[in-house]
């Protein structure tokens, strides 16, 4: 699911050298282990309802973190972060996402602190297949509280591909209501020679033709002889004739011209990551309030970029290893906006186009031990 991060996952389990500052936090802690301090916390939820809605949720989230010196380097933290959520509706895929983070914080508390990091995600609601990216940054403590910080990523992504016409020229078509209308038929018709006592011009009760033709001779008296044909007519097609008044009541456009264009597919780029961060703890450290978030342009074109807010709020309770989290968080992407030079691109699962934001809000229970 995760491709290449497993030769990485080996390397930081040997030198412990990579990975992610932007996203540390070191306020919960169970042990100190020679000098060093552990964290660990796992999140579990499931829901399912049946009956007039079907619906069946499942979340699951692990981190891991050790903080503390590591040799020569002092003030250190080391990271391993997961979640992965996957929702259906009715049986359809609703939410369907996961993000695996490791990280190495050099110096994790002091004011200036260098980091390494990577990250592999998807998210099939957007039609994100993956996006793997690493790099390397630093962090800085601003204010009490406030921290600023910047990284330069290589980044590879892989969206679902779609294909799509841009039109670029139409023709414009008036319709009109018209007050009076009659309808003209066009009929196939068959003939058979009668006699002339069987012979009308026109049958008003069978609506058929008769017909009596000269058939260039003449009788001993001099009169023109002539053929007499009975028509039996069958309505095949018609068409509506319109006369009086008419009311122009709309318009409509056919497309002249198109472009193909192609979206999606494999793509490396290299991007910045700026990140502002709040976090402050309260009432003896019961309660921690933590606002970020993400500006991630890519290396020369600022205008694609993603756009992520981050607000964690965290309350102690009378059970020391027992918390209640809010998380809420704004996921935006310009690939998807049309108003900012994005693309209408279609989702095949629903047939309608990717919207440029996201947003979750989760309430919920944390034990950690």
């Amino acid at each position: 699911m995760f491709p290449k991060l497993h030769t990485l996952i080996t390397c930081l389990s040997i030198s412990l050298i990579s990975l992610f500052g932007q996203d540390a936090d070191t306020t919960m802690t169970e042990e100190e282990v020679g000098g060093r301090e552990m964290y660990t916390s796992v999140d579990i939820a499931y829901t399912q309802d049946q009956g007039n809605t079907d619906f069946l949720s499942l979340y699951g989230g692990f981190d891991f973190s050790l903080m503390g010196d590591l040799g020569p380097i002092s003030d250190t933290e080391f990271l391993i972060s997961y979640y992965r959520t996957d929702d259906r509706l009715d049986g359809d895929p609703f939410t369907d996402d996961a993000s695996l983070l490791l990280m190495f914080d050099m110096w994790a508390n002091q004011r200036v602190s260098p980091f390494l990091f990577a990250q592999s995600t998807f998210d099939k609601t957007v039609g994100l297949n993956q996006r793997f990216n690493y790099g390397i940054g630093a962090k800085a403590k601003l204010l009490k509280g406030f921290s600023l910080s910047y990284a330069f990523l290589a980044e590879s992504e892989d969206y679902e591909k779609y294909d799509f016409f841009q039109y670029n020229d139409s023709i414009g078509v008036e319709y009109y209501s018209y007050t009076d209308s009659m309808f003209i038929g066009e009929y196939n018709y068959d003939s058979a020679v009668v006699t002339p006592e069987e012979y009308y011009y026109y049958d008003m009760f069978y609506e058929t033709w008769d017909a009596a033709y000269w058939d260039g001779t003449f009788d001993e008296n001099g009169d023109s002889v002539f053929v007499f044909y009975d028509y039996d007519s069958t309505l095949v097609d018609g068409y509506w004739g319109y006369m009086g008044d008419s009311t122009l009541i709309g318009e409509y456009f056919y497309y002249t011209d198109s472009t193909e264009k192609k979206s999606g597919g494999k793509e490396k780029f290299f991007r910045h990551s700026i990140r502002p961060k709040f976090k402050v703890k309260l009432f003896d450290e019961n309660l921690v309030f933590d606002y970020r978030f993400y500006f991630k342009p890519k290396v020369g074109d600022w205008e694609d970029y993603l756009l992520e807010h981050e607000l964690k709020i965290s309350i102690a309770t009378f059970y020391e290893l027992l918390t209640i989290d809010l998380n809420y968080t704004d996921k935006y992407n310009s690939r998807f906006d049309v108003n900012n030079g994005g693309q209408d691109i279609i989702n095949p699962l629903t047939l309608t186009p990717y919207k440029e934001r996201d947003k979750s809000l989760i309430l919920g229970l944390s034990f950690s031990f």
